[in-house]
């Protein structure tokens, strides 16, 4: 006979992002199963105020000075006083950032901008953009062919054709760095290109800036980036199960897993 598994019994596997809250408590959301709280009494809590239900959340972003932002399957929605408000943007949300006051959304329906008269659409209205990165004079966006550079300066796009779909964005060592769907790393040669790096055996899900560190995700299991004799490498931090997200603080690093639930371990 089968039976109905309990939420507790959901919470233990696919998880796609964790962050740490002001108290302490973690944050996280098990795929399409919405978002959960830690308890003060060490289980997990529905965390669903002003969200939909059964809602999947693509990321956590946390905003600097400011709310986390749950990117889902049915918009934004931004955190504060223990409840979820509706952002206002109707789409698919895959990331979102936050330059000075202006905020930036990636969506399956290109990149908006929210202003004081509402959301405005401004870029890739024919294409999803599944993340962005912003420097004081450039913002890249991931697409699905590869990624493309607005230059704030001039306001001039340029486009980098990688042949593939790049869902996730971030920098090391002043270049730019890609994750394409395939598990590869796309890292920017800085002379106008990008070198296609397959790690053997790992397929990275994530890339991940933790304090002055770039962290990566992978089917294996945690890596730290790092640069040995001028050349890109990974440095094993927890291996084992699949890695989709991470977040850090006071001394404890905290992991979301495909298939164990939320790992935590130490961190100096």
């Amino acid at each position: 006979m089968s039976r109905n598994p309990s939420p507790m019994e959901h919470l233990l596997f696919h998880q796609s992002a964790v962050r740490t809250l002001d108290d302490r408590k973690l944050l996280i959301s098990p795929a399409g199963r919405g978002l959960w709280r830690s308890s003060e009494e060490g289980g997990w809590e529905a965390f669903m105020e002003g969200i939909p239900s059964k809602v999947h959340v693509n990321r956590l972003e946390p905003v600097l000075g400011g709310p986390i932002v749950a990117c889902t399957n049915h918009g934004l929605y931004s955190l504060s006083s223990g409840r979820w408000s509706d952002m206002r943007l109707p789409f698919v949300c895959y990331a979102y950032k936050e330059i000075g006051s202006i905020g930036f959304a990636a969506t399956e329906r290109g990149l908006w901008c929210r202003t004081q008269k509402g959301w405005k659409n401004i870029a890739s209205t024919e294409n999803p953009v599944y993340d962005l990165f912003a420097t004081p004079h450039f913002i890249f966006l991931a697409l699905p062919w590869g990624i493309a550079m607005y230059d704030r300066l001039t306001c001039a796009w340029e486009q980098f054709s990688l042949k593939t779909s790049i869902v996730r964005l971030a920098a090391m060592d002043g270049a730019l760095l890609g994750i394409a769907e395939s598990g590869e790393i796309a890292l920017g040669d800085l002379k106008g290109g990008f070198d296609k790096i397959r790690m053997p055996g790992i397929f990275a899900f994530n890339a991940i800036r933790l304090g002055q560190s770039l962290y990566f995700c992978t089917d294996r299991g945690l890596y730290r980036a790092a640069k040995i004799r001028g050349q890109f490498s990974l440095v094993s931090v927890s291996l084992g199960c699949p890695v989709t997200d991470a977040d850090m603080r006071e001394g404890q690093l905290h992991m979301a897993t495909l298939n164990e639930g939320i790992q935590t371990i130490p961190w100096n």
